[in-house]
């Protein structure tokens, strides 16, 4: 394999989980020698040096002058996530593969589009890899990745891709940084006492449910419980969190942290949302107080309380301060129940997904 190229966007509205997932699979294929560049809308302009800093070559799609898009009765729930259609992305696309010269896989990770954006891209690469959570919609793709946890897994996909579409799905799956099957090595058997507790709601978080967590963590009165809080880099409420960590004993601030697995290994407890974090805390086996904060989250968060490795709130909307207090009360005080909610998150991730994906992509 010589190059892959990636569509994909990230913004506070989609959070930085799709091209987090992306960013670890290209770091995969680079390790094999392949070249990977991403294909980015001008709105997340402002993540391009990320990319490059993984080595990867960046290429921004143009956005169109506002009020141009045109909407269709067959727009998706998730069509706003693109600033125009799924057609005039599909050209500009294509435009951008002849420009780079024909790809060995294109790799789409984006709840606005489906097969039809797939079909009209293909041609472009010789292989298609669709990443997705949803199982919401059909897809024209030789791969398909969902890494989640959700009942009935094995059918989700059924009539939505072609026979001969080879399917990974689960956390076996997941695509994590390497950083966290490292830190796995270094666990030690946790006890189910809660000393350290984390708090991380991804790279976003738009509606502050970090300072929900923390006024709930205040309320407890536990100064001896010590409090790691994960800021990331495209949380619009980082100034107000810093203040409110300045009133809380023992709480640290850790903004736009790169060593993010090591904090979950240190911690007894995290406090956050859904999504690729789930994977993250399930492969340091790190018990959750969890809450969903988009609705493609319940699923999965659904299974993994069902599984006995997290404690899920409910919608975030919903869940009150004073709830986040008394879940957490609930798991300070009942040591056995932590641990076992720690090692059922064990099973469930180990931390290779991204070496099986990367090997099923050269098979």
């Amino acid at each position: 394999m010589q190059r892959a190229i990636f569509r994909v966007d990230a913004s506070v509205q989609m959070g930085m989980g799709h091209l987090t997932r992306c960013l670890t699979l290209a770091n995969a294929l680079a390790e094999k020698g392949a070249q990977s560049c991403f294909l980015l809308r001008s709105h997340a302009a402002g993540l391009v040096a990320l990319v490059e800093a993984n080595g990867h070559a960046v290429r921004l799609l143009p956005d169109p002058s506002a009020g141009s898009r045109l909407e269709t009765a067959e727009a998706s729930t998730y069509a706003h996530w693109l600033p125009t259609t799924w057609q005039q992305d599909a050209e500009q696309t294509s435009f951008a593969l002849n420009q780079i010269g024909v790809a060995d896989w294109l790799i789409v990770d984006h709840y606005a589009l489906d097969f039809r954006w797939e079909n009209a891209c293909r041609r472009g690469a010789s292989r298609l890899l669709a990443i997705d959570d949803l199982a919401d919609r059909r897809h024209d793709c030789d791969l398909l990745l969902d890494q989640n946890l959700v009942r009935e897994m094995h059918a989700r996909y059924r009539d939505r891709v072609v026979e001969t579409c080879v399917q990974l799905l689960g956390p076996r799956y997941a695509l994590l940084r390497p950083d966290f099957a490292q830190q796995r090595r270094l666990l030690t058997g946790r006890t189910g006492e809660i000393g350290r507790i984390l708090v991380c709601y991804g790279g976003s978080d738009p509606a502050n449910e970090t300072a929900k967590a923390l006024r709930a963590i205040a309320d407890l009165e536990r100064p001896s419980v010590e409090v790691d809080v994960v800021v990331g880099p495209s949380n619009p409420h980082a100034d107000e969190i810093v203040q409110l960590c300045r009133g809380l004993s023992g709480a640290r601030v850790h903004r736009g942290a790169d060593n993010i697995a090591e904090l979950m290994r240190r911690a007894d407890l995290s406090i956050g949302a859904g999504g690729v974090m789930s994977w993250e805390r399930c492969c340091l086996g790190l018990p959750a107080v969890a809450v969903d904060i988009a609705d493609n989250q319940v699923g999965a968060l659904t299974a993994l309380a069902d599984a006995g490795a997290a404690l899920y709130l409910g919608s975030a909307a919903a869940v009150t301060v004073e709830m986040l207090a008394e879940g957490l009360l609930s798991l300070l005080d009942s040591a056995p129940r932590v641990r076992a909610m720690g090692q059922a998150a064990l099973a469930l991730a180990d931390g290779e997904g991204r070496n099986r994906v990367v090997t099923q992509m050269y098979d």
